[in-house]
């Protein structure tokens, strides 16, 4: 089973696939790593999005990000990269 948050080597697999994007105005971008730790803590814990802890980034900026990452196929090579997970992700 595959250990969250992830591990330096499990990250390395897939950080290509989360390119750095440049600094805009307002609040700090949220790490692509964290988010995708809360995303894999919930399909491990086959929890609700608002069940999601505290100690993730808030349930809203995870879950925009999951939606916008399932939409454009990062998440579905997230699974391939990391077979532990099963492709059919899906989360209410």
């Amino acid at each position: 089973m595959l250990h969250i948050p992830l591990s330096d080597a499990d990250w390395a697999r897939v950080q290509s696939l989360f390119p750095e994007l440049p600094s805009a105005r307002g609040r700090p971008r949220r790490s692509d790593r964290e988010i995708l730790n809360a995303i894999l803590w919930l399909y491990q814990h086959k929890e609700k999005w608002h069940r999601l802890p505290a100690t993730f980034p808030p349930q809203q900026t995870c879950y925009l990000r999951y939606m916008t990452w399932r939409k454009s196929g990062v998440l579905e090579q997230v699974y391939e990269r990391l077979p532990v997970f099963d492709p059919e992700l899906s989360m209410s």
